[in-house]
């Protein structure tokens, strides 16, 4: 078993972490096989308790401000929830105010004033007993987020009718927050062979998420905050608020 091993190196330009870690289980070279190493790492260090890792960088286009998401009855494809898509392409229109619907159709959620403390930042996992390695590397950060003084509360009916997704349910989640990167580097190495993906157009990393509360006429009433630990590809209950994933077993719901 190698040596539970950290090093951090920092600068102005870039914050660079390597651990010494176990990788016997890594399966192939495929990016989806590889990620689960390292999504927790990504989540400590350029997530917070209200910014979380994206389950899978495969399916980093659900990842987007606005996007929606229910809880599912019983798990389906490995996850305990569904994604509807956006918000703008679920509302009605004819109901919601005029000022968020166009909101919504601009489209346009990028923060200018956002900066990320470093430049880049690069992760490498390394098992040096036989030799495997996970490694990536992030590069310009930008963040994209429900613009300030902006609350979807009262402002937004779904349209709860021609979504069948939607009926009978008392909430919808939605993601407020997204932090990207603008070029993601990835390196999975087994042994002696190594492949490289290069990943671009402002991949999403991690996101924050709010539980909005739907009235029986499709109405946004009311929000709250949630905290979602993401592993496993899927979102675990932290608090009794959280509804999207209640693992059978706590000391077995990550098992790989």
């Amino acid at each position: 078993m190698p040596k539970k091993l950290k090093v951090v190196v920092k600068s102005l330009y870039s914050h660079e972490i390597r651990k010494d870690v176990s990788l016997e289980s890594l399966k192939s070279l495929k990016l989806e096989d590889a990620w689960p190493f390292i999504r927790d790492e990504i989540e400590i260090e350029i997530g917070s308790n209200q910014l979380v890792c994206i389950p899978h960088i495969t399916e980093a286009d659900l990842y987007k401000v606005t996007s929606l998401f229910v809880p599912n009855e019983k798990e389906t494809n490995g996850k305990m929830f569904t994604p509807l898509g956006e918000l703008r392409r679920n509302i009605n229109k004819e109901k919601s105010d005029p000022e968020y619907v166009n909101l919504l159709d601009q489209d346009d959620f990028h923060d200018q004033d956002f900066k990320f403390p470093h430049e880049s930042v690069k992760i490498t996992l390394q098992d040096e007993a036989i030799k495997n390695k996970v490694r990536v590397i992030m590069i310009n950060f930008s963040q994209s987020r429900i613009p300030k003084g902006k609350d979807f509360s009262n402002k937004i009916y779904l349209d709860v009718k021609k979504n069948e997704a939607l009926k009978g349910k008392k909430s919808v989640y939605m993601i407020t927050s997204v932090l990207m990167a603008k070029t993601i580097e990835f390196r999975v190495t087994r042994g002696t062979s190594s492949r490289i993906f290069h990943l671009g157009n402002a991949s999403p990393l991690v996101f924050g998420l709010e539980e909005f509360l739907i009235a029986d006429d499709g109405k946004l009433v009311a929000k709250e905050p949630v905290t979602i630990k993401s592993k496993c590809l899927r979102w675990q209950k932290l608090d009794p608020s959280d509804h999207l994933y209640i693992p059978k077993k706590q000391d077995t719901a990550c098992a790989q």
